[in-house]
């Protein structure tokens, strides 16, 4: 199970595979992730995965065309549609600034 990092709020939190990080930060609203829609169309909720990519599912063609708009680069995701699928060492998520 990834101990994932929510950066810049320096908090950890175990995440189950399947979990999707939505409704993990529900659940712990100190990890301070900002969200306007849950449903991959406005970006707020923008991430940068500098550390453990692997440890969630491949964007899918939604996501994809949201993040194109931003041009943020390959290690953004929207943290409104991470869904873990596995394990990795170490997992870092970091809000990017609006």
């Amino acid at each position: 199970m990834p101990r994932v990092r929510f950066e810049p709020a320096n908090v950890e939190i175990d995440v189950r595979p399947g979990r999707r990080l939505v409704d993990v930060t529900d659940e712990h609203p100190e990890a301070a992730v900002p969200y306007s829609c849950r449903s991959a169309s406005c970006g707020t909720c923008r991430v940068r995965v500098p550390v453990g990519m692997e440890a969630f599912a491949p964007p899918e063609d939604e996501e994809l065309s949201v993040l194109d708009i931003f041009g943020d680069g390959p290690d953004t995701r929207l943290c409104c549609q991470l869904r873990v699928i596995g394990d990795a060492p170490r997992v870092t998520v970091r809000v990017v600034d609006p």
